[in-house]
């Protein structure tokens, strides 16, 4: 009888251990990960964010469970041999349960990881024949780069549907699992941002040595460097699925048009300016440099020396810095006086709204301009 009692009491303090456990804040939880992960307590840090997910996904809490699976996914590098593949399968296997809004993060979460290990091991992948199937549809270690861009630009897609919804969704949601700068609210303020700024980051990339078609898409019309409210009503049409171009520039027509609306046009200016240095540097008609600088010069004059015209005037400075650092008094007189432009610029916006962030950039270009520097130019022999 006395056994009995005894085990009784134990299962009793058993239950009501892992009662607690499972009523303790994420707060509480994420701080025992903290400490046994100082300790280096690997093995017992993954068992409280097992149970952390576990509690995440009862409360069907989407950031607690992102964060869960980062963790793991962390320390599976520490106790896998198979690591970078256990950490992509459990990302599946978290997709195919999950709901939105936490299957559009791992979405992205998953291309990511694709293209990191791209960028990581290249050279092999441009070693690679292509192949019509995958070469194992599990290991994407083994896929050829067309084969790899394919699948990541899927679950970048992915990661934008519901459009509608992640433009509802507030990014401060999920505070828990991002590094935000100061201010960076004000620009990422919906999870449709944060997302798209992903995607963003692999479409606009100049990688272009996958299999193309012969009616490859270009940048090759000007009319597509325009001011940010015309660009957003423009008809982006190609046969071409190959393009990661095509796409980044369908993504910034959504960020436009987003946007648009805002009581904050530097929020738009942000967009617009990053659009139009993406096609600037991409595209391939003649007179790139002089239309890029007119519709600069446009869009500073409409914002009449609001906060975003300052963003405006900081991208014309540069420009003509950059030109100017090109003079030369024998060959090249022409950008002579360009530097002057540009100080005088960064002045005039610093003057204007020394506080807002354009006067900042424009503070340092200033700096940059005024810093010393002696260059000789003497015979080899």
């Amino acid at each position: 009888m006395k056994h009995i009692i005894t085990l009784i009491t134990i299962l009793l303090f058993s239950q009501m251990a892992q009662s607690q456990k499972n009523n303790d804040s994420f707060e509480t939880l994420w701080k025992q990960v903290e400490k046994l992960e100082n300790d280096a307590l690997t093995k017992s840090a993954l068992k409280v964010v097992s149970s952390i997910s576990e509690k995440a996904k009862k409360e069907k809490n989407s950031p607690q469970i992102v964060k869960a699976l980062l963790y793991s996914s962390k320390y599976a590098m520490t106790l896998e041999e198979d690591a970078q593949l256990k950490i992509v399968n459990d990302f599946k296997r978290e997709i195919e349960e999950a709901r939105f809004p936490t299957k559009n993060v791992l979405e992205s979460y998953l291309a990511t990881l694709y293209w990191q290990f791209f960028q990581q091991n290249r050279y092999q992948f441009y070693n690679r024949t292509k192949t019509d199937v995958k070469v194992d549809s599990v290991d994407f270690r083994t896929w050829d780069l067309t084969t790899l861009f394919e699948e990541i630009t899927i679950h970048f897609d992915t990661s934008l549907e519901n459009e509608a919804k992640l433009k509802q969704t507030l990014v401060s949601d999920f505070d828990v699992i991002l590094h935000q700068q100061k201010g960076s609210e004000e620009y990422r303020p919906t999870l449709f941002d944060l997302l798209a700024q992903n995607a963003l980051a692999f479409y606009s990339t100049s990688e272009n040595n996958i299999t193309r078609p012969a009616d490859k898409f270009e940048i090759d019309n000007p009319e597509l460097l325009c001011n940010g409210n015309t660009f957003a009503q423009l008809n982006i049409s190609t046969t071409d699925n190959t393009s990661l171009q095509a796409k980044a520039l369908c993504i910034f027509q959504k960020l436009l048009m987003l946007h648009l609306p805002t009581a904050k046009p530097y929020t738009f200016a942000e967009v617009d300016i990053q659009r139009l240095q993406f096609i600037y540097q991409n595209a391939v008609f003649e007179n790139r440099e002089q239309q890029y600088l007119e519709v600069l010069q446009n869009a500073a004059s409409a914002g009449n020396g609001n906060l975003a015209s300052g963003l405006y005037n900081y991208e014309i400075a540069a420009l003509l810095y950059q030109k100017g650092n090109s003079y030369q008094p024998e060959t090249n007189e022409e950008p002579r006086w360009k530097i002057k432009e540009a100080l005088e610029l960064c002045e005039k916006v610093i003057k204007e709204n020394p506080d807002s962030r354009g006067a900042e950039k424009c503070r340092a270009l200033k700096t940059q301009i005024l810093a010393h520097s002696l260059q000789l130019t003497m015979e080899r022999h």
